[in-house]
Parts: C-alpha cells; sequence; structure tokens
C-alpha cells in the first residue's frame, strides 16, 4: 500500500461490474459507436468482484459503491437485483446506485422496486446536456428543472437517497439552483463534473461552477473519470483542479471513485494512486481520510 494513505480504510465511491451474458449492454457491443474515452476491446469482458479485488490487490479497499452500468436491461431493478445478490454471496459492493430516469411517469414506482434491494443508496438519472453536442446523455437539455423530475426529488428525500449525476461545467448553475431548491437532498456530481480543459469556454466554467457550489452542503464532487482532463491522469495537469476543488468545497464534499473498470483503460489503478500521490500526497491526513473514506461513507450510509 502506498505509504500515504496509511491508516486509511479505503472506500471506492464509483465503479462498475458487467457480466456480458446476463443483460445486453449495448455501448459494449462489437458494433457499437466508438467511445470518447478510447478503446472498448480491453473492457468488453466480464468484470466481476474477483476481477475487482485483483485490480485493487494489496491496496486496503473496505468498501465499494457500484454505480448503474447502462446494461441495457428492459427492467433496470433486475441490474439492481443481481447486484444485490453479488453483495451477499461476495461482500462487493457494499451500496448500489440504480438507473432511474427521473422525468419518467413510472419514475417514483421504480425507484419503489429498487428499494427492495438493502444495499441501494441513490439513483443516477440522465441529465448531461452540451451545446456542443459532445455530452448529450439526456433526450433535451434543462432536465434539472423539469417539473417531473424535480416531483421524484422528494421520493429521493423521503428514503434517504442521493441523487447522482453527469454533468458538464456549463450546467453547474443548474445544479447550485436545484440544490439550493432542495436541501435536503445530497447531489453527487460525476466524475469531476466533466472538466475539460481543452475545450473553449470549459475550464471557466467549470472554475466558477465548482466555486459557486461552495454556498451549498448538499452537494457532493466525484474525484473520478478523470480521463477528461488528462487521459493519464498526469499529476501536473490535474493538481490545479483538484486543489480548487478542495479549496472551494472542502474534503468532506469530494470522495474517490475508481471508475474501473472504465477508467482503466487510459490510467490503471496503479497509475491513479501513484498520480494522486503526486497531487494529494502533501495534504494534512484529516483531508485525505474524507477524500478516500469519510465523506463516501457519509453520503452512502457506510458502516465504520
Amino acid at each position: 500500500m502506498a505509504h500515504w494513505l496509511d491508516g486509511i480504510a479505503l472506500v471506492d465511491g464509483h465503479h462498475h461490474f458487467w457480466d456480458l451474458g446476463r443483460f445486453p449492454y449495448r455501448w459494449l457491443a462489437p458494433g457499437a459507436p466508438p467511445a470518447r474515452f478510447g478503446d472498448k476491446a480491453t473492457i468488453s469482458r466480464n468484470f466481476l468482484p474477483e476481477d475487482y479485488l485483483a485490480a485493487f490487490g494489496a491496496l486496503p479497499l473496505a468498501a465499494s459503491v457500484h454505480v448503474q452500468a447502462n446494461c441495457g436491461a428492459a427492467d433496470p431493478v433486475e441490474e439492481t437485483r443481481w447486484l444485490q445478490e453479488l453483495s451477499e454471496a461476495t461482500g462487493w459492493p457494499t451500496a448500489i446506485v440504480a438507473e432511474v430516469d427521473l422525468t419518467a411517469p413510472e419514475a417514483e414506482a421504480l425507484i419503489g422496486r429498487h428499494l427492495g434491494s438493502p444495499a441501494l443508496r441513490g439513483v443516477r438519472t440522465p441529465v448531461a446536456w452540451d451545446a456542443a453536442g459532445r455530452w448529450r446523455v439526456a433526450d433535451r437539455p434543462g432536465v434539472l428543472s423539469d417539473d417531473r423530475f424535480r416531483a421524484a426529488l422528494a421520493l429521493l428525500e423521503d428514503q434517504g437517497l442521493c441523487l447522482e449525476c453527469v454533468v458538464v461545467p456549463a450546467q453547474l448553475p443548474e445544479v447550485l439552483e436545484l440544490a439550493r431548491a432542495h436541501p435536503g437532498l445530497t447531489v453527487v456530481l460525476n466524475h469531476f463534473a466533466t472538466l475539460e480543459p481543452d475545450q473553449p469556454g470549459n475550464l471557466q466554467d467549470w472554475h466558477s461552477g465548482i466555486a459557486a457550489l461552495a454556498e451549498v452542503p448538499n452537494v457532493v464532487v466525484k474525484l473520478s473519470g478523470l480521463w477528461t482532463v488528462d487521459r493519464g491522469w498526469d499529476a501536473a495537469v490535474l493538481r490545479p483542479h483538484v486543489r480548487h476543488l478542495l479549496q472551494s468545497l472542502g474534503a468532506s464534499r469530494v470522495l474517490y471513485g475508481s471508475n474501473l473498470p472504465v477508467e482503466g483503460v487510459n490510467c490503471p489503478l496503479a497509475r491513479q494512486f501513484a498520480q494522486l500521490e503526486q497531487v494529494l500526497g502533501d495534504q494534512p491526513g484529516e483531508v485525505l481520510a474524507e477524500v478516500f473514506s469519510g465523506t463516501a461513507r457519509r453520503v452512502y450510509r457506510l458502516p465504520g
């Protein structure tokens, strides 16, 4: 284990499992469009707890959070049930973030069915939309302010579930408004809010948007999916952006996620930790403990 994480019971706040014989995973199929993150060939195979644990090796992994993997099931509850079975059989994952389109008429009923799995801690819903057309996961802009979407948030709050989203930097003001309107809801922004410094206006939108989120304590940002910032997680590239995030929000609102196996296409786990040591190794122990364990434990209500 890297000495800079000594004494920290590591929580991986974002990863995926898949079984290609169980669900379609159309985005991984041979004829699927290419992925922006790179060659999918190396991850177009089963990725299950034994593969995941092998990747972590000697690192002191204590808990993990599985985020829905766009499995393509006709009923997304089937993925959650499968993950619950894996959790009970192997101990992994510890917590589950399920797939729900909160704009759908059946959203509340779907959340209720996901709740049949005790490890459920949140839902991820498609909201990303950018003017340039690079990131359009939602079917239209403005989903975060959609009336049906907002109505479904009440059920998430009632059940203590978090809302997970992939957003682009230009959407951060929409996140701010939503968080103000729903102060009892924890909003978790995946993958560093998709910072792409080489895209026009992106860094400025991200920098100001992250700074503005300081006023809403119910928004958390994942230190994950950093391939959009730099494919190899080069520490010199990451450092100013990671420091801005920590200075704006504080370590108690930042959590690490491996994004395995997707992130491994560009940055294997060992390199992730080597680069993060260069970025964060000089931080106080309490900061590291929050980013790599404490924040995720609170957000996902994990033991320990």
